[in-house]
């Protein structure tokens, strides 16, 4: 009895934190008064954690759900590769939104109690989030999507594109179909572990994609072999790990998860000229401000991307055509 109160007291703080954050993110002299006008959002917590503690101190025996969670949409492309229909798939981060600052809905937590494997990736609102779930349901398995992967630290000349990440690492690391076969061999023991059953059916499913991911690569590597400007202007540095396998590089607008002040508009401006910029890609989730503006200056087209597409295939091929049909940088004139 004393272990399932911690839980509920662990949910519900933990639901006040979500909630009263988002309430008092205003100017301290507006608290009193946010908290007063959305008090509902407090009772809506109360609810939320009153229905849980009913749950938790349920008769019922515990079963699987057969239920998963994934933080991003591309690993929810990973998960059906291997788990076919053999599990439901819940998306924590909606389309369109930031994965580097989003912070998920009560509803979104009580759905996710119901899961039985959490496929996380490194981002900021994750940690709060799984001491919840794993406090309400000690044996939801957490499987970190990071294992085994070569990733590119901020410390190594990449630069830091927010100061949301849990960590040093650039999170981006599905955008490497290489990467991709690592990350789907975690997603295939995590199955086999909680679904034992269907062990046999997951590696064969792992076997599949991993020749798919190999085949992409291929194709990847044959369109961005063509003649091409190597320098990709972004408005958010989300491709180090593509520039990685197919030797690009990135240029950011966005810094630190900023527009860029009036000074580092003017540098950036520079350098999209040394290095003949002719397109400049955006993504739905970031601000296209700074692109827009850089755009005009240079007589540049901005072009949108998104890398955070749940149809993996087609959002790694139409960048890596997005890319490779930039014109190549014009050879130096002889005087």
């Amino acid at each position: 009895m004393a272990k399932k109160l911690q839980q509920l007291k662990a949910l519900i703080h933990c639901n006040f934190s979500i909630i009263l954050s988002k309430c008092f993110k205003q100017h301290p002299t507006l608290m009193i008064m946010k908290f007063i006008q959305k008090n509902y959002l407090v009772l809506f917590a109360l609810i939320f954690s009153i229905v849980l503690g009913a749950k938790l101190f349920s008769t019922e025996p515990d079963s699987r759900s057969h239920a998963v969670l994934v933080s991003v949409a591309p690993h929810k492309f990973f998960v059906e590769k291997i788990a076919g229909s053999t599990v439901k798939i819940g998306l924590m981060v909606p389309a369109g939104a930031s994965a580097h600052t989003y912070e998920p809905t009560p509803k979104q937590m009580l759905d996710a109690t119901k899961a039985d494997i959490w496929f996380y990736v490194g981002e900021g609102f994750e940690p709060k989030v799984r001491a919840a779930l794993k406090s309400y349901n000690p044996q939801m398995y957490f499987a970190d999507l990071r294992q085994n992967l070569d990733l590119i630290s901020f410390h190594e000349g990449h630069k830091k594109c927010c100061a949301h990440h849990e960590g040093h690492y650039d999170l981006h690391y599905w955008l490497s179909p290489i990467q991709a076969k690592i990350q789907a061999q975690t997603i295939e023991q995590a199955l086999s572990r909680i679904y034992p059953e269907n062990a046999a059916l997951y590696a064969d499913n792992l076997a599949k994609f991993h020749q798919e991911l190999d085949q992409l690569d291929g194709e990847i590597r044959q369109m961005m072999n063509k003649p091409h400007n190597p320098y990709i202007m972004i408005s958010h540095p989300a491709y180090a790990y593509f520039c990685r396998d197919y030797g690009c590089q990135q240029l950011s607008i966005e810094i630190e998860g900023k527009d860029p002040t009036p000074k580092q508009l003017t540098q950036i401006i520079q350098a999209a000229r040394q290095h003949h910029i002719k397109t400049i890609f955006v993504q739905i989730q970031y601000s296209s401000k700074g692109a827009k503006l850089i755009a005009a200056q240079i007589g540049a087209q901005v072009i949108n991307l998104d890398p955070y597409s749940e149809n993996y295939y087609e959002s790694l091929r139409t960048i890596a055509q997005a890319f490779s049909s930039q014109p190549p940088i014009p050879s130096p004139t002889k005087d």
